[in-house]
């Protein structure tokens, strides 16, 4: 993002994003938001009612813009079952290793999900979105019940390769993670 002032409620809303998936739900204000987006607390207070429906518009954001691309990435007709999966590696590794602070979704469900659980239905959505669309691909293999279990697990596998990316500041956790993926289709 460039140095000009952030005025419009997207461009709020994508800042917040990063600024949230950086701090922390708990760890940041409106000032510090204000702040990262150098515009006027105010401003947040024009287009949110408070924080918690700042955070609720960042998390379905974030949702059209990463699960929904996921959806039509599997769903795609024209891809093979091979091709479809390459491409939705390429997206994971785009996302993740080009963003600060992991998976936003999986930071603020571990921080908010008993504290505030408002956010639960879109987190939850948000996952069962990202599981259908492995579960479509794997389905081209495997009998639905089986890709469903097999989607769960690369979901869960990838989230633990982001969080030990992180962690260990190597990527080689996400990379393996997403290889272990395409493997299940040979």
């Amino acid at each position: 993002m460039d140095t000009a002032k952030i005025t419009t409620k997207e461009s709020l809303i994508q800042k917040a994003a990063l600024t949230f998936n950086q701090q922390g739900y708990h760890h940041t204000s409106i000032a510090d938001l204000a702040k990262a987006c150098e515009v006027k607390a105010s401003l947040f207070y024009y287009y949110f009612e408070n924080k918690e429906a700042l955070m609720q518009a960042v998390l379905e954001y974030v949702f059209e813009m990463s699960v929904k691309r996921l959806r039509l990435l599997a769903q795609n007709p024209e891809l093979t079952p091979q091709e479809k999966l390459a491409k939705v590696t390429k997206f994971m590794e785009k996302l993740y290793l080009n963003t600060e602070g992991g998976c936003i979704m999986a930071n603020t469900t571990l921080e908010t999900a008993l504290a505030a659980p408002v956010y639960l239905d879109t987190l939850k959505a948000f996952f069962e979105e990202w599981i259908a669309a492995y579960q479509l691909i794997y389905q081209s293999q495997y009998q639905p019940d089986k890709a469903r279990e097999l989607a769960e697990a690369t979901v869960q596998d990838i989230e633990g390769g982001i969080m030990l990316t992180k962690l260990y500041q190597d990527k080689k956790y996400l990379l393996n993670a997403l290889k272990r993926s395409e493997r299940l289709l040979g």
